[in-house]
């Protein structure tokens, strides 16, 4: 049994260089029970799905209590389990390059049906990643948030640019009063300079984070405005100031980040606002076809 121990308590210890923790372990620190190894176990094989969870999530998935979580997270030196999944975010992500992804990949694939088969897999895997920990909570106050705001300011710069585009987009087609940010022209700061408690800004970001996008939302949050945060992480600098923060996962095997997850939470977001007002909606959505219809948007054959 001496020897169990001692072996989990050098996999503790393993564990903590390989997060990089700068904390000593104090002698005799490490012992842990059955079920706070088997937390451990599930945090070294799976720590880009840990990273999404909560204390009370992980030990729902694991069938364990929060308190194993807690204490499996103070034996390895932490004050809670936020602590350790800080130090786990920072070892999952540590600012990843493009040329870091693309090296890992071509490492991993032995042919093209392998990039196929490697990139779908990992879609899915993030979408039943989103579908199975998505905060209802969150999501309904970003719902009836996005509902009660005068008006919506969007951003998402470099490869997010399309998800606050597409966000844009769907909630025009609501008429609502939205405006997609964008820097570069001038003017984005003067868009905002007005902004107020009645508004709300959405920011998406993942990293590495774009540092426009944080300071957006600094601005926003300091002038009283709602922040709507889609991002990867409660951890992340836009859900520092969120009201509410939808998490995402986005790894892939390539150099891009995949976004597939990101949207259909989107679509779920502006859908669910359609339904607050359905009467509403289907006639904010008939005016726009006739006009479509009369301006001939549509390609007719």
């Amino acid at each position: 049994m001496q020897k169990i121990l001692q072996g989990w308590q050098t996999l503790a210890k393993w564990f903590l260089t390989m997060l990089k923790f700068s904390d000593i372990v104090k002698e005799g620190e490490g012992k842990l029970t059955p079920s706070q190894k088997k937390v451990v176990d599930f945090l070294l094989k799976s720590p880009e799905e840990a990273v999404f969870l909560t204390a009370s999530s992980l030990a729902d998935r694991l069938r364990t209590s929060d308190t194993t979580i807690v204490r499996m997270a103070q034996a390895l030196g932490y004050k809670g389990f936020p602590g350790l999944k800080s130090r786990l975010r920072e070892l999952v992500q540590s600012k990843i390059t493009t040329v870091d992804r693309i090296g890992k990949t071509i490492r991993q694939i032995k042919s093209i049906d392998d990039v196929f088969v490697n990139v779908l897999q990992n879609d899915v895997n993030n979408l039943r990643v989103t579908l199975e920990y998505t905060d209802m909570d969150a999501f309904k106050g970003a719902v009836a948030g996005l509902d009660r705001a005068e008006r919506v300011f969007v951003i998402g710069l470099r490869s997010t640019h399309g998800l606050a585009s597409f966000f844009t987009s769907a909630l025009r087609f609501l008429k609502r009063d939205v405006h997609l940010l964008t820097p570069g022209t001038g003017e984005m700061w003067e868009i905002v300079k007005d902004i107020g408690t009645n508004d709300l800004v959405a920011g998406f970001s993942f990293p590495r984070y774009t540092k426009t996008t944080v300071q957006v939302v600094n601005y926003a949050w300091e002038n009283g405005a709602k922040i709507l945060a889609i991002t990867d992480s409660e951890l992340s600098p836009l859900a520092a100031k969120a009201q509410w923060t939808l998490t995402v996962p986005y790894e892939i095997d390539s150099y891009m980040e995949s976004f597939t997850a990101a949207h259909s939470l989107v679509n779920a977001v502006v859908t669910a606002l359609a339904f607050q007002k359905d009467e509403e909606t289907i006639e904010a959505l008939r005016d726009m076809e006739e006009e479509w219809a009369e301006r001939g948007v549509y390609w007719e054959d």
